[in-house]
């Protein structure tokens, strides 16, 4: 019965990913952290090609001893055109894992990515977590084949964007986002039963991780350490780190962090809409934090409510990565 009623407690959740290296340190933490019940993984264009970010997400379930985790295969390219089309190699290199993959032992379910979050959503409606950490092609899809689906999602954490700090990819665009600002926009204005959290780099370049992480990384003393250590060394390193850099970002961790733990990233919910029109700011995800009237005055149209991380708890961050790490 003990078993039982603490299973009831996990948090079902999904995640959405296109199987990069920051994406791998936030796969594996989620597959293992005792609060969440990883449901399925499905892939997305953007680090590398579907197939292998697929591949990769197959060997992050297999590596942290998750075989039995279903991974499906999704969008192949962006749902309109965007401002930036090639995939992300200096920082994931061409195999999306910075050179560190190797072919699993199993290959993705055939039902593809689009079908399973439609299924699982309807099969236990009001209780899946969606953690977002790619392009969110694979999102818009499924809002555009069943408009209920926003609905049915217990809450979305999206690892994109950003309220202030302005672009990686762009001026303004941040490269989940400015991959496929289009399918963010679709997301953005979707009817979420809750308003969604919005990981950007507001938070994710004010919380990295430090020497400590890294020492563990490197000293590979466990099994995430073993398999993480190649991937984030690289991606270290192509963010123009040298390879003993004492910090670095990782986003996409932060992102499946503050899904585990609401009080590692917070801030207002507000107004939120993306650029998906062209132009400088194309791919912009634009946030209106004036507050008060001055907010209530946005186009209600074009604005969807966002809960906007901008305050970060780097220190409870941190904790939670060596946690994983040993």
């Amino acid at each position: 019965m003990a078993r039982a009623a603490a299973v009831s407690r996990l948090v079902p959740v999904v995640i959405d990913s296109d199987g990069g290296c920051d994406d791998a340190a936030a796969v594996w933490f989620a597959l293992t952290d005792p609060r969440f019940d990883v449901l399925a993984v499905t892939a997305v264009w953007g680090s590398t090609d579907v197939h292998q970010a697929a591949a990769n997400l197959r060997l992050v379930c297999e590596a942290a001893g998750r075989p039995e985790v279903p991974v499906a295969v999704g969008a192949a390219a962006e749902s309109a055109p965007g401002p930036f089309t090639g995939r992300r190699r200096h920082f994931h290199g061409g195999d999306g894992l910075g050179g560190c993959a190797v072919p699993p032992r199993a290959g993705p379910v055939v039902e593809p990515a689009v079908d399973l979050l439609l299924r699982v959503t309807a099969e236990r409606p009001g209780q899946v977590a969606v953690l977002a950490i790619g392009p969110q092609t694979n999102l818009a899809a499924a809002v555009g084949a069943d408009p209920s689906f926003a609905g049915r999602v217990r809450r979305l954490v999206v690892m994109g964007g950003s309220a202030r700090r302005g672009g990686n990819a762009g001026p303004w665009a941040e490269s989940n986002v400015g991959h496929d600002p289009t399918a963010a926009s679709t997301v953005a204005l979707a009817p979420w039963a809750v308003p969604p959290l919005l990981v950007g780099l507001d938070v994710t370049l004010a919380a990295p991780i430090g020497p400590d992480e890294i020492a563990l990384l490197e000293a590979r003393a466990s099994p995430a350490a073993a398999f993480l250590a190649g991937p984030l060394a690289f991606h270290r390193a192509s963010h123009g780190g040298p390879a003993g850099s004492d910090s670095q970002p990782v986003h996409d961790l932060l992102a499946a962090c503050a899904l585990a733990d609401p009080g590692i990233v917070t801030g207002p919910i507000a107004p939120l809409a993306v650029d998906a029109a062209g132009g400088p700011a194309w791919g912009m995800t634009v946030v209106d934090l004036r507050g008060g009237q001055r907010a209530d005055s946005t186009g209600a149209a074009a604005f969807a409510p966002w809960l906007v991380g901008t305050v970060v708890d780097a220190p409870r961050f941190r904790s939670e990565v060596r946690r994983m790490l040993t």
